[in-house]
């Protein structure tokens, strides 16, 4: 129903564009600057289907020719399409920009804005001098070296198996002309060649010369900068926002100041998880009708800031949606505005508060009870690594670290075998395998794979990340397991409330965990309240499981179970699909309460569920939570 721009040199009725016009076929427009002729083949593409196109222009016979052939095996193909069709002007030059995948580009303000943009593949765009004869154009659909069919001709060789992990477009012909990706389309995706015989981009980069536009794509959304705001030397370490205000409207936009570089000022930190934050980023909740009728009992509202972001799709998505030609979001940049974070956002599953602002229930809870604490974040970790963690006797994460890079699980865990000592107070943690683009560093990227509780999966073939080359999918799938490094993984997700208490285990009457419980009862019901969900095992839960790498001497404290069936097992727990499985509540469900030491004095306190620090502050900060948090707190700190 639009048209879309492949390859395009375009402005005013002037010059050409190789096109998919609004009927979904391929079509030619040439323009002198007075008038524009166009040709179309007729024929409709065929959605996810490899085509070889071209367009051929013979300025001295005034002739246009368009090809538009499948790359398929199918007996009857009525999408192929070779048309001609004479042509009574010539391309005019013009100032326009070479484009591939937009149509025309125009200037706003200080931006360059490109207009008819493509949603799909494209693989080796080339460019000659002269147009090209049937049988040159067959030798170049079966992939004959360009240079082979008219090197003197030759004008532009695009290969996008180049340079995948940065922004750079190589062009291999004679004139360099050299181009960049706009946005972060995807790279690393595979190609007309592809044949299934290789998955990894980096050992088959000839099957991965495509790359993947969508027009909903965003990198940058360019914002000029309004105010710079220096940190005054001294300011403490904290979660702080820029409040702005405009006659009754008002928004505070999140920052974290952290101490210089090299130093810290407690001997606690918060470890915030700024990779989660960008994979929620701007989520468009696309099963918010489905949840409302199957996954929970009580009302479910969408927060006024849902439908803010519903009324500005110039934001972008979170990689938990889809692009608008269905498939899966990858990508996740800090430079836009991200609507959901923010400290009076209220995520509609829970009730109450989720991400930033759960964690503002820990600095709440910190604050009353007088500890000093430090602030750092996931990116300072990935780039600092141990020598980040290691000023603190204690690190306590937010309460939903799922995303983490590489750099960031090995900095942890070696603070941990160093003698450091983890306070894990949430759930579903150390999840996915998360890449950090080196070259722009505001920008995340997440590749499903094909397991795990997932928004969507992986395309055959796609499963590695473009920004770094490493395998995507559950760091559970590449052998590293959560339970190897809190004693816990994630288990089960549900929205149902109010939720189950925890209640004490045997371990927790073990002498190593005696600390733990000082002033809880031995039959204390555990967090049969809070904030959200109305209780402190609720939301997305971890268990213990000594299969999956739970430490053999970890100490089971407590368990909450008995949830009801809107608590589904995570779908990695599972092979096959059976009706038993609509029986009775798989025993997996449940969230585990643990402790186990580390080397060197280090130790690891796993809570196991999003919704546990939101029980902190129930009864004026006087409860078996916070009871049991500052227990642990005050030890770890020893």
């Amino acid at each position: 129903g639009v048209v879309q721009g492949l390859l395009s040199k375009w402005s005013q009725d002037s010059g050409y564009a190789l096109v998919i016009g609004e009927g979904g076929d391929l079509g030619l427009w040439i323009g002198d600057g007075q008038q524009t002729q166009k040709l179309y083949t007729g024929a409709a593409l065929r959605s996810r289907q490899w085509y070889f196109v071209a367009a051929t222009f013979d300025a001295d016979q005034q002739a246009t020719r368009l090809y538009q052939i499948p790359l398929s095996n199918y007996a009857i193909e009525p999408t192929s399409a070779v048309v001609e069709q004479s042509m009574s002007v010539t391309p005019r030059e013009n100032d326009a920009p070479l484009l591939i995948a937009a149509l025309t580009s125009e200037t706003v303000g200080k931006r360059t804005v490109a207009r008819g943009l493509y949603n799909g593949k494209i693989d080796s765009p080339r460019i000659f001098a002269r147009a090209l004869h049937e049988a040159e154009l067959e030798r170049l659909k079966v992939d004959v070296s360009p240079a082979e069919i008219g090197k003197k001709d030759l004008l532009a060789v695009w290969e996008f198996a180049d340079d995948i992990p940065s922004s750079k477009v190589t062009d291999n012909g004679p004139h360099l002309l050299h181009g960049v990706a706009i946005n972060m389309p995807t790279r690393a995706v595979t190609g007309h060649k592809w044949d299934n015989s290789e998955h990894d981009f980096k050992r088959a980069l000839t099957h991965y010369s495509a790359i993947h536009f969508h027009d909903d794509d965003l990198e940058d959304a360019g914002w000029e900068t309004d105010f710079v705001w220096k940190i005054p030397e001294g300011t403490r370490s904290g979660f702080y926002a820029a409040h702005l205000r405009f006659g009754d409207q008002q928004d505070y936009v999140p920052f974290f100041v952290r101490p210089k570089r090299g130093t810290a000022t407690a001997k606690a930190a918060i470890l915030v998880p700024t990779m989660t934050y960008l994979a929620y980023a701007n989520e468009r909740m696309p099963g918010f009708e489905l949840y409302k009728k199957n996954i929970t009992s009580h009302k479910i509202e969408k927060d006024p800031l849902d439908f803010y972001l519903a009324e500005h799709p110039e934001f972008a998505m979170s990689i938990y949606d889809l692009h608008s030609d269905g498939s899966g979001c990858c990508y996740s940049s800090r430079l836009r505005p991200i609507v959901n974070m923010r400290p009076n956002y209220r995520m509609w599953l829970v009730d109450s508060a989720r991400h930033l602002g759960a964690e503002l229930y820990l600095v709440d809870w910190l604050e009353a009870k007088g500890f000093e604490y430090d602030v750092i974040t996931d990116e300072d970790l990935h780039h600092e690594g141990k020598d980040l963690l290691a000023h603190y006797l204690v690190v306590m994460t937010g309460t939903h670290p799922e995303y983490w890079t590489t750099p960031m699980m090995t900095g942890l865990e070696e603070y941990l075998q160093d003698g450091g000592r983890l306070m894990y107070l949430g759930a579903n943690g150390y999840y996915w395998v998360t890449a950090l683009d080196e070259e722009r560093p505001h920008v995340v990227e997440v590749r499903r794979g094909t397991g795990g509780t997932r928004a969507w999966n992986s395309a055959p073939g796609e499963h590695y990340h473009s920004t770094t080359g490493e395998l995507g999918g559950l760091w559970r799938h590449r052998g590293k397991a959560p339970n190897q490094i809190v004693g816990v993984g994630f288990t089960s997700e549900g929205w149902d409330s109010p939720t189950p208490g925890f209640k004490r285990q045997p371990g927790s009457f073990d002498p190593r965990a005696a600390f733990i419980f000082e002033g809880v009862g031995a039959d204390e019901v555990i967090g049969n309240f809070g904030l959200s969900l109305g209780g402190a095992a609720g939301d997305e839960i971890d268990r213990v499981d000594y299969a999956l790498g739970s430490p053999p001497h970890t100490l089971l404290l407590a368990t909450a179970s008995g949830y009801t069936r809107k608590y589904m097992p995570v779908i990695e727990d599972y092979l096959e699909l059976s009706a038993t499985m609509l029986d009775k509540q798989d025993p997996r469900v449940r969230a585990d309460m643990v402790y186990f030491e580390t080397p060197n004095d280090g130790a690891v306190f796993s809570a196991s569920a999003i919704t546990w620090c939101g029980s902190l502050s129930h009864n004026n900060y006087n409860n078996n939570v916070s009871r049991i948090t500052e227990n642990v707190l005050r030890r770890f700190l020893e």
